[in-house]
C-alpha cells in the first residue's frame, strides 16, 4: 500500500474502519454486485459495468488498466457524513477503505485479482465537501498509470492506492 502525506493523518487502524454498517447501501449493492472478466481479460465491477452495451470489445492488453479505471470509478456517498472538514475528511477516508477493502475482498479468486488494486481519493482542498470522495480500480498491468506511483503529486487529494492481496 502507498499513501500520500496528505493521507497519512486521515488514515486509521484497520480495526476502526472494517464495520460494513459503515458502507451506505448503494455500496454495499455494488459490492454485493460483483466482479465480472471483461474485454481483453479486465476486472470490472458489474455494477459499474453491467451488461456491457454500448462498451467496445476490441480492448488491448496494454491499455487494460486504463480500461478499468474508465469503468472501476465510484463515486463515495458523502452526503450524509458530518460537515466539520476533520471529521468529514476522516469519515469519507474510512468509508472510502471500507469500500475498497470489501470491493478487492469480493474479487478474490478471479483471474489477474492478484493484480488488482483500490486508488481512493479524497479532496482535502477548500472545497471538499464538493469534492469528495472516489475509489477506483485497476489491476497493475497494461498500462497502470504511472501517475500512482507518485502520490505526492497530487497537492490537493488524500491519496492511497491499496494491494489487492493484503486489502489493507
Amino acid at each position: 500500500m502507498n499513501k500520500n502525506s496528505l493521507m497519512l493523518p486521515l488514515w486509521r487502524p484497520a480495526s476502526e474502519v472494517g464495520d460494513p454498517e459503515i458502507l451506505p447501501a448503494e455500496l454495499q449493492d455494488l459490492v454485493e454486485s460483483g466482479w465480472q472478466t471483461g474485454p481483453a481479460g479486465s476486472l470490472l465491477l458489474v455494477g459499474c459495468y453491467g451488461d456491457g452495451a454500448g462498451w467496445r470489445s476490441d480492448w488491448q492488453a496494454e491499455e487494460i488498466a486504463q480500461r478499468e479505471l474508465e469503468v472501476n470509478d465510484v463515486s463515495i456517498f458523502c452526503d450524509d457524513l458530518p460537515k466539520a472538514r476533520d471529521l468529514f475528511l476522516r469519515a469519507a477516508v474510512a468509508r472510502s477503505r471500507a469500500f475498497a477493502g470489501a470491493a478487492l475482498k469480493a474479487a478474490w479468486g478471479l483471474q489477474a485479482a492478484e493484480f488488482l488494486v483500490a486508488i481512493v481519493s479524497v479532496g482535502v482542498d477548500d472545497d471538499y465537501l464538493t469534492h469528495g470522495a472516489t475509489v477506483k480500480f485497476a489491476t497493475r498491468r497494461g498500462g497502470f498509470p504511472e501517475s500512482y506511483e507518485d502520490l505526492e503529486r497530487f497537492q490537493y487529494e488524500a491519496m492511497a492506492v491499496i494491494d489487492s492481496i493484503r486489502g489493507d
